[in-house]
This record gives structure tokens, sequence and C-alpha cells, in this order.
């Protein structure tokens, strides 16, 4: 399984981009990438409905102060494998996962729905990845 490159998770665009959560050559969903530092640590604060699952690169730690729904939140370490899943629920501090290099935030049942499990190897693609064609 191909690992999560860095130079397709960062840009140097600010604003987000938009990529696919992929696993066996099948896209679970349509992802967006926080780009700055700034995108990364607002998040999904104030969001009422997660409609797209957002990709934070580097991180290994979230918290949902300021949240308005529960998350579900995917940690993934440098080789696409998922380390950690929990259901993060509003105003909420979990501990970090060190394992993880970065974290994936999405609606609190998407786990279930991509039928995701500790220990499933993901990809991230992005639009400049050659294999991706639109």
């Amino acid at each position: 399984m191909k690992k999560i490159p860095s130079h397709h998770l960062s840009s140097t665009r600010e604003a987000a981009s938009t990529g696919w959560l992929v696993r066996d050559n099948t896209v679970l969903a349509t992802i967006s990438c926080a780009q700055s530092r700034r995108a990364r640590r607002v998040g999904l604060r104030g969001t009422d409905r997660v409609n797209t699952p957002l990709l934070l690169q580097p991180c290994r730690w979230v918290h949902s102060f300021g949240m308005r729904v529960p998350l579900a939140v995917l940690y993934i370490n440098h080789g696409g494998e998922v380390v950690k899943i929990q259901e993060l629920k509003r105003n909420r501090l979990p501990l970090p996962v060190v394992k993880a290099c970065c974290v994936l935030e999405a609606d609190a049942d998407a786990p279930r729905r991509w039928n995701l499990h500790v220990g499933d190897t993901v990809e991230i693609r992005f639009a400049q990845d050659s294999r991706v064609t639109s």
C-alpha cells in the first residue's frame, strides 16, 4: 500500500485542497485538507454538520472545544495505517496519539459507513497525484 507522502499533503496554497480517502483503490470519501497552521487550528470548529471530512497534517492531537457536533477522529501513521479511531464528543480533550502523523476528522458515523477499523491501511490522494484522473 502506498504511504502518505508529505508532498501530497502540503501545498503552497493557503486554502483547503480537495482529495480522496482511498482503501484498496476504492474511494471512501471526498476530503478537504487544512493547508495552513491556522486552518489546522480552526479545524471543523463552528460547523453544524460535517459534510466533508477534514485532514489535518501534521497532527497527532485534536480537541473538540467549540465543536457543535460529535466527531469521529481517525489517527493515521506515516504508512497509512489507521492507528486509532475515536468518537470525540463536544468539549473534550483526549490524549495525543504519538504514532500518528495526521488526523482525519469526520462525522461520528463515518468509520462505520466506510467499514474502517484500527489496522486498516488507507491512502490520501489529491488531483496532482498522477494516478488520479478527473
